[in-house]
C-alpha cells in the first residue's frame, strides 16, 4: 500500500471529505487529492501532523507492506463511554471519570492529564453521602504541590489511568481534536448557534492555589470538574445542553455534585443516573426572552443578554452569567467525527 493509499484510508475511515481533511492540516483538496494519487507527497511536518490529529504512527504511514495498518491498527479517537456506573470521556490530553457506587453512597469524579492511553491522575473529588462529606485532592500546575482535604484521596494522585476500561463500556459519542489552528469564526460570519456551539466544543485546564477548573464539552455534553478550596465550594456536572438561535437549553443533568460550604443553599445537591439519554427536544423558543434565564414548558433556557462578534454572554442561573469568547484560552479545540458502523 503506498502513503497515497494509506493517506486516503485514514481520511475515510473517519468520515472526511478531502476537503475537510485539508483543513484540519492547514492545506487545500487539491493537495490532498495529489497525495492520495502519488503524484506529489506531504512533507515530514505534515506526516508528523497526521499522525498527531489522527494518532497513528508514523512508521504505517512511511513503510510499505505493514499488514497491521491495513487490518489491525486501532485508531485512536476522543470519545464518551458508558457503563451503569461510570462515564469515561477521553480526549488525547484527558480522561476524565465520573463515577458511583451501586448503592449510589459515593458519587466520584477524576481527572487524568498525559497523552492517549499515558495518562496520571491530577485530580480527585468524592462525595460520601452517608457521611455528608465532600473531599477533594488535586495538583498544582507543576504538580509538585497538592491542595486537598483529604490525605486518603491525595494519595491517589499520580495513579496511572487504565484505558482498558472503556474497552467493556458502550460509546455514545466520538470526536476528533483539531489541530488545523485555524482561527474560530466570528459572530457576524456564523451567526450565533454556530458560535455557540463551535465556541464550546473544548476543553479549558486551571489549576492553582484558588481555583481548580476543567471544563469539557463534546458539542452535545458538557462537562464541568470545578474546587474553590477556601470556601470548599465544589461541582461536578454533566449535562446534555443543546443550543439553539438565541442561547442554550437544558435537555438534562444526569451528574450533579454540588457542596458549598454547609450545603445550606438549594442549589446544593448530589445525584447520578447513568441510565440518561439524550432526548430530541422540541425547545419552546416562542417562550425565550432576550436576558432571562427562564423555566419554561420544556425545561431551563439561558438565553442572550448581550453580544458582539467576538463574545456572547448568556443571562445564567440567579445572578450568574455564562460568558463564552472566541479567543479564549483551550487547551483542545475539538471537530466532529462521523460515527464507524
Amino acid at each position: 500500500m503506498t502513503i497515497g493509499q494509506r493517506i486516503c484510508q485514514i481520511r475515510t475511515a473517519h468520515g472526511l471529505s478531502q476537503e475537510e481533511f485539508g483543513e484540519k492540516l492547514g492545506t487545500t483538496r487539491q493537495t490532498i487529492s495529489r497525495w492520495e494519487l502519488d503524484q506529489t507527497y506531504p512533507e515530514l511536518a505534515k506526516i508528523v501532523l497526521i499522525s498527531k490529529i489522527f494518532c497513528v504512527t508514523t512508521d504505517s504511514l512511511l513503510k510499505d507492506g505493514i499488514s497491521t495498518f491495513d487490518a489491525e491498527i486501532e485508531f485512536f479517537a476522543c470519545g464518551v463511554y458508558r457503563s451503569a456506573y461510570s462515564e469515561i470521556v477521553e480526549t488525547e490530553k484527558f480522561a476524565l471519570v465520573y463515577y458511583c457506587t451501586p448503592d449510589r453512597n459515593i458519587l466520584g469524579t477524576k481527572l487524568y492529564s498525559g497523552f492517549e492511553n499515558r495518562k496520571h491522575l491530577v485530580a480527585i473529588c468524592e462525595r460520601d453521602q452517608q457521611k455528608q462529606i465532600t473531599e477533594y485532592a488535586y495538583f498544582l500546575d507543576a504538580e509538585e504541590t497538592v491542595i486537598s482535604n483529604s490525605d486518603a484521596l491525595a494519595s491517589h494522585l499520580n495513579e496511572a489511568y487504565d484505558g482498558s476500561k472503556k474497552k467493556s463500556m458502550r460509546r455514545l459519542e466520538q470526536f476528533l481534536v483539531d489541530h488545523s489552528g485555524k482561527p474560530l469564526p466570528g459572530v457576524k460570519k456564523k451567526g450565533i448557534p454556530a458560535c455557540l456551539t463551535l465556541w464550546r466544543m473544548a476543553d479549558s485546564y486551571i489549576a492553582n492555589a484558588d481555583w481548580f477548573n476543567f471544563f469539557l464539552c463534546t458539542g452535545k455534553t458538557e462537562y464541568i470538574f470545578s474546587i474553590h478550596p477556601q470556601d470548599t465550594n465544589i461541582y461536578c456536572g454533566a449535562s446534555y445542553n443543546i443550543v439553539f438561535d438565541l442561547g442554550l437549553f437544558s435537555g438534562g443533568q444526569f451528574f450533579r455534585v454540588r457542596n458549598y460550604k454547609d450545603n445550606s443553599e438549594d442549589f446544593c445537591r448530589f445525584f447520578c443516573d447513568f441510565s440518561y439519554e439524550f432526548q430530541e427536544v422540541d425547545i419552546p423558543t416562542k417562550e425565550c426572552e432576550l436576558g432571562k434565564c427562564l423555566t419554561t414548558s420544556k425545561g431551563l433556557m439561558w438565553c442572550v443578554k448581550r453580544y458582539t462578534d467576538d463574545e456572547i454572554i448568556l443571562q445564567g442561573c440567579g445572578e450568574d452569567e455564562y460568558i463564552y469568547r472566541r479567543i479564549d484560552s483551550r487547551t483542545e479545540q475539538f471537530a466532529l467525527a462521523e460515527e464507524k458502523n
